[in-house]
């Protein structure tokens, strides 16, 4: 069997092991890349890796340099950003990372210069939230029921046709700019729309 067939079903045994959808790439030399988006955290899945690859069935990848790389979607985002705030973690950790950053004397852009002026708690949040997605395991599923129906608001709520596509499309900034605009989160969230691509927040 050639290395790639078993690189595909390594690939496949992988999947079915941690129930998200995991691509095993060449890169060059000896060297492969495992792929997937949120599911087990790297470590978990080179646990998974370590335990196919000491069976008899994938023995022509032994001998490669397997790197793993998670991504995390939109839908990671929201539900850790959901699930931070039922917790009551959010908002300490938005004001301890903006007065962090005021410390340290961080510099904020000058309008105009990089789309809309953003202030230290945007950057605060989405370095908080950032930091959940990246710790935690399977960071899309709703932590708790009635996180659900919260965490689709928020994706709509960051979600605008974008001007390069006409196409409608979500992002994590979007969500950020809302959530902070919100107020009495979560009423208002249904309401609340990111500024367009080069305005400024009012």
């Amino acid at each position: 069997m050639s290395r790639s067939r078993q690189a595909a079903l390594l690939a496949r045994h992988l999947s079915e092991a941690t129930d998200v959808e995991v691509g095993l790439y060449y890169d060059t030399g000896a060297r492969w890349i495992a792929m997937w988006a949120d599911g087990p955290l790297q470590e978990e899945m080179r646990a998974h890796l370590g335990t196919a690859l000491a069976g008899s069935r994938y023995v022509d990848m032994r001998d490669r340099k397997i790197d793993c790389h998670r991504s995390t979607s939109e839908r990671a985002w929201a539900a850790r950003a959901i699930a931070s705030h039922r917790e009551g973690t959010l908002g300490p950790a938005i004001a301890d990372g903006a007065a962090h950053r005021r410390s340290l004397g961080v510099g904020m852009p000058r309008p105009g210069v990089q789309g809309p002026t953003h202030t230290h708690e945007y950057y605060a949040l989405l370095r908080h939230v950032d930091d959940l997605c990246r710790e935690t395991a399977y960071p899309e599923r709703a932590s708790a029921p009635e996180d659900e129906p919260l965490i689709g608001q928020l994706l709509a709520t960051g979600t605008r046709d974008r001007a390069n596509t006409g196409r409608p499309a979500v992002s994590e900034y979007d969500m950020a700019t809302a959530l902070l605009a919100a107020g009495d989160w979560p009423p208002k969230l249904t309401v609340v729309r990111a500024p367009e691509e080069g305005q400024c927040p009012e």
